[in-house]
């Protein structure tokens, strides 16, 4: 694959990593290209699921609503897949020029969506670019900056889904609310448009010369089945249904997994599934991690109905897992040399931050309890923030060739994508098992039993979590430092 920069053999560069070197010539370019793409996808997507109510009361389509979001994550999952074959055939600028090209015409159909069935085009192409840009943003980290940034460029990335969760909600809300949703989608344009214009100067225009990146499309078209089977059942409000959904992924998933350890085409990295791998205790401690952000998916319903909080603080209630996540990622990044500590510890402080909040969670609860969900939910997520940048970072020391390291770091994207859509779907049918839809007293039941479960699965993170930052990652923190 690519070289690194040679401004990366700089004096500047060479120093150690700091968030002063990350921020400033000549690394403040490509940092602005790597979280810029990462924004976009993520701001994205909370803009839209704060006005699709109001679009889809303008162009009509009710029955296909949910069909916005599972179109569009079956896209990006699919193609955060493809991020080592597009950087293989077409290069890193040209790959993120057909990344920022997909999301701008999905995001303009999305914008003239005269009825429902161009809005689904829309959002699919949309979802072509940004997985797109979230995996080439994860895999040129390596290829584009030093060694000792990674982790706080990683930190970074990381960050940028706590701004989409601020930043989404109240643009989209607020133009959903004047009657201009189309607008809202028009202004991610520009700032598309704007970020791909520093790609010359900060991104490899070469290819991989003689390498190929066979694609394992069996491999793909399983878990591409999994993320259907789990999102289409989960808009389900039979408990049933929506376990037979999550049955079924894990069936497929299984296969996966299978084929990825016996065929000699994979999806992720060859040694990802090895006894000695660092990438399955990796993928283990991502997915807990994630699945446990999921919770947010409910939490503007507890804070209005629990809480009785108006819907633009129940909204802003449900930022603080995001906020949490970000906090958690920016000041993380800066310990690499106690990376081992803190992945072994988010899962225990994510695990705190849920816990309190199934015992905290009760009817009519006062203005200090809501303050104090809004801290625990916070402490959830700087527990996912924590240990991400330095998961992300020791992801990217796997591998022997520049393709196989490539291959693993854009396959955290591709772990969170697939977790996101089995945590909804979870976190669906825990709710609807335990009685979201009943009383005030039962759906404080149901917030209890979410949180607690998800509580319990979190922690189970432990059990692998210090088996992340294993003996390369440990010489590669060492060399950080």
């Amino acid at each position: 694959m690519t070289e690194i920069r040679e401004d990366a053999q700089s004096p500047v560069a060479c120093d150690p990593g700091s968030w002063t070197t990350l921020l400033r010539p000549p690394h403040l370019a490509v940092t602005t290209v790597l979280a810029g793409g990462t924004a976009l996808h993520a701001i994205n997507i909370y803009l839209v699921t704060a006005m699709l109510p109001s679009v889809v009361a303008d162009v009509g389509g009710l029955r296909f609503y949910a069909w916005n979001t599972t179109l569009f994550m079956f896209a990006s999952v699919v193609m955060s897949a493809l991020v080592p074959k597009c950087l293989a055939s077409l290069g890193p600028r040209n790959s993120y020029r057909l990344a920022f090209a997909a999301f701008a015409l999905g995001t303009f159909a999305c914008a003239a969506a005269p009825d429902m069935a161009v809005l689904l085009v829309g959002r699919t192409v949309q979802g072509v670019g940004g997985g797109l840009l979230v995996g080439l943003s994860y895999a040129m980290i390596s290829a584009t900056l030093p060694a000792p940034l990674w982790t706080r460029a990683a930190g970074i990335l990381s960050a940028m889904w706590g701004v989409g969760t601020l930043v989404g909600p109240a643009l989209g809300g607020a133009f959903a609310q004047w009657g201009q949703w189309r607008i809202a989608f028009l202004l991610l344009v520009p700032f598309a448009i704007a970020v791909a214009l520093l790609l010359r100067s900060t991104m490899p225009g070469a290819r991989a010369g003689n390498e190929t990146a066979p694609v394992a499309y069996g491999n793909l078209a399983l878990v591409a089945a999994a993320v259907l089977a789990v999102s289409v059942t989960s808009l389900s409000r039979q408990a049933l249904v929506n376990f037979g959904g999550l049955v079924a992924a894990a069936l497929l998933l299984g296969l996966f997994i299978h084929r990825e350890r016996t065929r000699s085409r994979r999806l992720l990295p060859p040694t990802a599934f090895t006894p000695s791998s660092p990438l399955r205790p990796l993928y283990a401690t991502l997915t807990v991690l994630v699945v446990a952000s999921t919770t947010e998916i409910f939490v503007p319903f507890y804070g209005q109905e629990l809480g009785g909080a108006a819907p633009l603080a129940a909204g802003f209630l449900g930022a603080a897992i995001a906020a949490g996540w970000t906090v958690g990622s920016m000041a993380s990044a800066a310990w690499t040399d106690k990376a081992r500590l803190l992945v072994g510890i988010g899962p225990v402080v994510s695990a705190v931050g849920l816990t309190g909040m199934a015992v905290m969670s009760w009817p009519s609860a006062s203005l200090v309890t809501v303050l104090l969900w809004a801290v625990l939910l916070f402490v959830a997520g700087s527990g996912v923030g924590i240990a991400w940048p330095h998961m992300s970072a020791a992801a990217m020391t796997v591998g022997e060739t520049p393709q196989e390291k490539n291959t693993a770091a854009s396959s955290i994207t591709t772990v969170q994508l697939v977790a996101t859509s089995l945590g909804a779907a979870l976190a669906g049918t825990v709710t609807n098992l335990t009685g979201v839809g009943g009383n005030a007293t039962q759906i404080g039941h149901s917030a209890q039993w979410l949180y607690g479960t998800f509580a319990v699965i979190v922690l189970c993170g432990v059990l692998f979590a210090h088996r992340v930052i294993g003996e390369r990652s440990r010489k590669h923190t060492e060399a950080e430092s």
